[in-house]
C-alpha cells in the first residue's frame, strides 16, 4: 500500500496471525470463506511489498504484481466478499439480501477479467504512494457495483462484528477518497486488510463458540438471530 514495503510486509504478517486465527475456530464449512479473508488480504498486501522493491527498475519490471493486485482487488473481493459474509449470516432475509449483491459482484469481475485481459495494469511510485493504471477508466455503473458488493455485505449483517467491520471499511473508502484519491486502491485495501483482523472477534465470539453453540443444541434452545 502506500507508505512503504515495509507497512505492506509488516500488514501481511498481522494478517497471517489473524488468518491463521480465525480458521482455526471456523467449524462449518459456511464459515470458511469468511475465516479466509484475512489472509487473502495477506496475500494482496505482500504482492504489493514485492511490488514496492520492484516498480524502482521501471513499471513494466512490476506489470505482473501490479496485475495480480488488480485482480485480486477487481474480481476477487466483488465475489468473494458477499459469498463469505452471506454464508454466515444466520437471519434468512438479510442473508438472500447479501447473497443477492454477489451478482452486481460477478458483473464487476466479468467486465475487469475482459478489461485487465487487454489493459493490464502498471504500477507508478508517488510520494509515499503505489498508483495503479491500465489507461482504461473505470466505468461509473461497474463502481457503483463494486461499492455494491463489496461494502454493503458486511453493513447488512446482523452480526455486531461483521457490521462493525463494514464500518471500518466504508469510512476508509471515505477518507480515501478524500486524502489518497489518486492511489484509492492502494490505499483503500489497506484500510480493508488491517480492518479485517475485527473478523477475529466474530469468530471468538461467544455466538460462534463451539462449545456454546453445542450446549444450545443439547439443551434444545435457540437464539433469537437464528430465526427468520
Amino acid at each position: 500500500m502506500c507508505f512503504s514495503a515495509t507497512a505492506s510486509f509488516g500488514a501481511a504478517g498481522i494478517l497471517v496471525v489473524a488468518g491463521a486465527a480465525t480458521l482455526s475456530r471456523a467449524s462449518k464449512p459456511d464459515q470458511w470463506l469468511l475465516a479466509s479473508v484475512p489472509l487473502v488480504f495477506a496475500v494482496q498486501q505482500a504482492v504489493e511489498g514485492a511490488l514496492w522493491l520492484t516498480v524502482p527498475a521501471g513499471h513494466q519490471a512490476g506489470c505482473r504484481l501490479a496485475t495480480t493486485f488488480a485482480i485480486m482487488a477487481l474480481i476477487v473481493w466483488p465475489v468473494l466478499t458477499p459469498l463469505a459474509m452471506g454464508l454466515v449470516e444466520r437471519r434468512r432475509k438479510r442473508r438472500r439480501l447479501i447473497l443477492a449483491l454477489a451478482g452486481p459482484g460477478l458483473g464487476v469481475a466479468g467486465y475487469s477479467i475482459l478489461d485487465i485481459w487487454t489493459h493490464p495494469y502498471m504500477a507508478w511510485p508517488a510520494p509515499h504512494s503505489l498508483v495503479y493504471i491500465n489507461d482504461s477508466p473505470f466505468p461509473p455503473l461497474m463502481l457503483a457495483a463494486y461499492l455494491a458488493a463489496t461494502c454493503a455485505p458486511p453493513l447488512l449483517s446482523s452480526s455486531i462484528a461483521i457490521r462493525w467491520f463494514g464500518i471500518v471499511v466504508t469510512s476508509g473508502l471515505t477518507i480515501t477518497l478524500g486524502l489518497f484519491f489518486v492511489s484509492l486502491v492502494s490505499v483503500w485495501c489497506f484500510f480493508a486488510a488491517l480492518s479485517s483482523a475485527i473478523l477475529v472477534a466474530y469468530f471468538f465470539s461467544a455466538t460462534n463458540n463451539p462449545a456454546v453453540q453445542y450446549w444450545r443444541e443439547a439443551s434444545g434452545s435457540h437464539p433469537r438471530h437464528l430465526r427468520s
